[in-house]
């Protein structure tokens, strides 16, 4: 993982506190008296996520840094394959497959299963994957798909 600057764990955070929420929260979670996540109790360690309009909302320690983790590994993956040609040309590169492993370790946590955005296959860690960002309707999203499958949407269209 790499050394994050304050403005960069700052776009994480809101990152975690935008993106990563769960579509219903607890009435205590609503009430920012419970982790969102998980839905303990509040405790001194809890972090303050980004306020909605009406809702304030928490996260325990533990579930907050696992989602950090996650955003965290999954950048630094996808950017050493944005930049690695031995990764875009599906050759042999250490550094992105030792990326591709430490990001994978932070999904058992948050309970993360991917699968591939092209065929909605699960990934196995045999195949050939590239972290993927694309625009949906409703913002941004962060995923992963097969080589094979960016391949053959890249020569269709």
């Amino acid at each position: 993982m790499t050394v994050q600057v304050p403005e960069e764990l700052a776009r994480m955070h809101q990152l975690v506190s935008w993106y990563d929420l769960p579509r219903w929260l607890p009435e205590a979670a609503r009430a920012g008296k419970a982790c969102v996540w998980c839905a303990d109790p509040a405790d001194t360690t809890a972090v303050e996520l980004e306020p909605s309009a009406a809702l304030p909302r928490r996260a325990c320690m533990r579930c907050y840094a696992a989602r950090l983790a996650w955003y965290i590994t999954w950048y630094d993956w996808h950017l050493h394959f944005s930049a690695c040609t031995s990764c875009k040309h599906q050759g042999t590169c250490y550094v992105g497959h030792g990326r591709r492993l430490q990001h994978e370790r932070t999904m058992p946590p948050i309970d993360k299963k991917p699968v591939c955005l092209s065929c909605p296959a699960p990934l196995l860690t045999t195949e050939l994957v590239a972290p993927v960002r694309w625009e949906g309707s409703d913002g941004f999203n962060l995923g992963y798909a097969h080589l094979r499958c960016l391949r053959r949407k890249a020569s269709v269209t």
